[in-house]
């Protein structure tokens, strides 16, 4: 994307921005693209330009959303058992809020459009990544295995909650165990 002029970034924004408007306002399934258009004040063709489907545009759109969630903390030094725990607490608190976006995002996991798919991989890149630069003590593969192990606890989790209807707390205490569990092998700071 940033190599498209300013006006192009601008506009493929506003249909981001558009898309997650209505996503926070109606189901994921009673989007169409005709309604992304139409709220993004573009053509129909012009959103066509931008996003090979509508999962490419939630796919869009779930990047867009997260990027507070799994943004590197401000210079936190404290200690790494903190820092986890309140980044993992927040992520589930964010879905909570917004369950519809959880729900997408578990759809899009196994979209057929490649370039939803591309997002899609690089959204849970970018999730690992924050959540394995707290398990650095560890080193460089047990602090990636760690992340990934946390990563599909979240998930599992999470699923069960916003999609099944088991208890949201459930989800907070099987990180916080999983937390416990690693805490004495991380580093203080």
């Amino acid at each position: 994307m940033t190599d498209m002029p300013g006006y192009k970034q601008a506009r493929r924004s506003q249909i981001v921005a558009a898309a997650q408007a209505l996503l926070k306002a109606q189901d994921y399934d009673h989007i169409q693209m005709r309604d992304v258009a139409d709220a993004a004040d573009v053509a129909l063709g012009t959103l066509y330009r931008y996003f090979s489907s509508k999962e490419h545009v939630y796919a869009a759109v779930l990047m867009d959303w997260a990027q507070p969630v799994f943004a590197p903390a401000v210079a936190d030094t404290g200690p790494a058992e903190r820092r986890v725990r309140e980044k993992v607490r927040g992520i589930i608190a964010t879905f909570e809020r917004r369950p519809g976006f959880f729900k997408v995002c578990m759809l899009l996991q196994n979209t057929a459009d490649a370039n939803a798919a591309a997002l899609m991989e690089d959204f849970a890149a970018i999730a690992l990544r924050a959540l394995s630069a707290d398990f650095a003590s560890l080193g460089d593969q047990e602090s990636a295995d760690t992340a990934i192990m946390l990563w599909g606890i979240v998930n599992t989790m999470l699923s069960g909650a916003l999609l099944h209807g088991k208890p949201i707390a459930d989800a907070y205490r099987v990180v916080d165990a999983f937390v416990d569990l690693v805490a004495p092998r991380l580093s203080p700071g």
